[in-house]
């Protein structure tokens, strides 16, 4: 069984950093990733109404604020990212190119008054250098990786198991691709990733790793009855003429709906679609992608 973390009571809200040891005895999946260790952080806002949670909104955000990166803006994407939050209300953001400290910071206390009195959590996962094995790091020091944050209403919350690993796919970079999920128990199952951005049929692969293999062996092991939501920058674009579309990474039971670029949401179809929205960034090269689902 691949190593999961619980989190039933409430956490103070700091990054815990990945291991970078293996897990033996991973069921399915375990050809094509490497399980790490993760653990959840959950940080529950006392006070205020409990909102119903008739809907289940997703935001992709790509806020490329390694440091490194052309597109990287001073760190301004972030506080953007969170305004975008407290503005759209999403239940689940799933979030590319960030630092460790990106998420307690700013942008899980923008979900914390978006749901005031629900219970937010978030699991970040680092990229792995390949020379070392040890986390890729933005400029300042920080943890560069993927993340998913999340809302649980209140009344609903029994606890929070975090995932993640490492795709035994890689291209010939240095930064080792990776995912992060969590398992809002008896809720939603929900992961991030970053795929291959100099490889397509690399992305690819990652992508049918984490979807194939990688959520059906969490829903297996969870026991996950309810909605399964995967976001992220897959380095794929939807062109049906192309081996490499993102649609071949789509598993039957499963809807996809990208952005016209490379920023994908996929879901399990026992969510009902709505519509979809972008929302134009400032400070990052990527759209906000928010696709609206229900609950089933």
């Amino acid at each position: 069984m691949a190593r999961r973390h619980s989190a039933t009571a409430v956490l103070t809200a700091v990054v815990v950093l990945l291991s970078m040891m293996a897990v033996p005895g991973a069921a399915a999946g375990s050809r094509s990733v490497e399980y790490l260790d993760a653990t959840p952080v959950v940080v529950s806002s006392p006070g205020g109404a409990v909102v119903a949670a008739e809907r289940f909104w997703e935001l992709q955000l790509n806020l490329c604020n390694s440091g490194i990166a052309g597109c990287y803006a001073q760190g301004r994407s972030v506080p953007e990212a969170a305004d975008l939050i407290r503005r759209v209300r999403p239940n689940l953001v799933t979030l590319n190119e960030i630092c460790s400290g990106d998420v307690p910071g700013q942008l899980a206390p923008a979900l914390t008054q978006a749901w005031p009195g629900d219970v937010i959590y978030h699991v970040f996962a680092p990229a792995i250098r390949r020379d070392t094995g040890t986390p890729v790091k933005c400029t300042n020091g920080q943890d560069y990786g993927n993340a998913v944050l999340g809302r649980v209403a209140a009344a609903n919350y029994r606890g929070v198991n975090a995932w993640s690993g490492r795709y035994t796919s890689q291209d010939s970079g240095n930064e080792q691709r990776t995912f992060a999920c969590a398992y809002a128990v008896g809720d939603h199952l929900s992961c991030a990733t970053h795929l291959s951005a100099s490889s397509e049929p690399v992305a690819l692969a990652q992508c049918r790793a984490l979807l194939f293999d990688v959520v059906p062996n969490i829903r297996s092991v969870e026991g996950v009855s309810g909605k399964t939501v995967v976001g992220g920058d897959f380095n794929l674009e939807y062109d049906t003429s192309d081996p490499e579309n993102a649609q071949n990474c789509v598993p039957p039971g499963h809807v996809r709906k990208g952005d016209g670029d490379v920023q994908h949401v996929v879901f399990s179809n026992d969510n009902a679609f709505v519509s979809t929205a972008k929302y134009g960034m400032s400070h990052t090269d990527h759209d906000g992608w928010l696709v609206r689902l229900t609950k089933p």
